[in-house]
């Protein structure tokens, strides 16, 4: 007999996408003036930031310290691994 366990997966890489708010998520995740705004509000009235993906507007939970409220105004190259719907982000910068 052979027993098989799975452990949950884990990806390391670069992802490019949007910071938005957990409230909004994919729908604040675009380069529009008023989506930009709209998320930055919300995520210093308290709402959680999360990141979108741009390839597939998947909405990952933030883990760990990062420097988010620095890149709001623009799409961001986030370089970190993923765990089911979390990403742990070791470097974010501006996507070119």
């Amino acid at each position: 007999m052979i027993a098989s366990l799975t452990a949950a997966s884990a990806a390391a890489g670069s992802l490019t996408g949007w910071i938005s708010d957990a409230s909004c998520g994919a729908s604040n995740a675009s380069a529009e003036k008023s989506a930009r705004d709209c998320a930055e509000r919300c995520i210093k009235s308290g709402a959680p930031a999360v990141f979108v993906s741009d390839a597939d507007h998947k909405v990952y939970k933030i883990a760990g310290n990062t420097k988010v409220m620095d890149h709001l105004q623009h799409k961001v190259q986030v370089t970190g691994e993923v765990k089911g719907d979390t990403i742990t982000i070791k470097e974010i910068k501006k996507a070119d």
